[in-house]
């Protein structure tokens, strides 16, 4: 979800830079741990179904509980901790893809050669979420990839609207 804030600070900020947009990935991003949730559900039901006794099925509930809460709980985790700073000088993608999975990129706004974005599937369509692709001017990765964020044309338009102001 993009947000476009008044004063917000982050770790590592320059003196004079202004946070524009703080954007999370869209909460669709979190369907997928739904269905594993449903999936277990239906488990321990099948398990209630087949079982008379209550010693199994408490056990068996429990496990299935005690996997739902840490399931849910790494998954909050993962989306809380991936989030695009867009700031008056750069970029920065926060991308946590697990527990001890953590991957920053940042790119200066001055070294943007091209921002498109691209919104793909029938849930992307009507959600309004994609990714948005930075080509950028530096020598190691070529492209910054910002998956899954909503409303990719709001944020595509802000970045090439900074990036003209930072050639400036």
């Amino acid at each position: 979800m993009e947000k476009e804030v008044d004063s917000q600070e982050f770790e590592n900020q320059r003196p004079n830079e202004e946070v524009i947009l703080f954007n999370h990935q869209h909460p669709w991003t979190m369907v997928k741990t739904g269905f594993w949730v449903l999936l277990l559900i239906i488990i321990g039901l099948i398990v209630f179904l087949i079982f008379s006794s209550v010693a199994v099925r408490f056990i068996c509930s429990g496990v299935i509980l005690l996997i739902i809460v840490v399931l849910l709980a790494v998954r909050q985790f993962i989306y809380s901790n991936t989030y695009c700073i867009v700031t008056n000088e750069r970029i920065i993608n926060i991308e946590q893809s697990g527990i001890f999975s953590r991957r920053v990129s940042e790119v200066e706004l001055k070294d943007i050669l091209n921002v498109f974005y691209e919104i793909k599937g029938m849930a992307s369509t009507l959600l309004n979420f994609g990714d948005i692709t930075i080509d950028t001017s530096g020598s190691d990765s070529n492209f910054l990839v910002l998956k899954n964020f909503e409303n990719p044309h709001f944020i595509h338009e802000k970045i090439t609207h900074l990036h003209k102001t930072a050639k400036d």
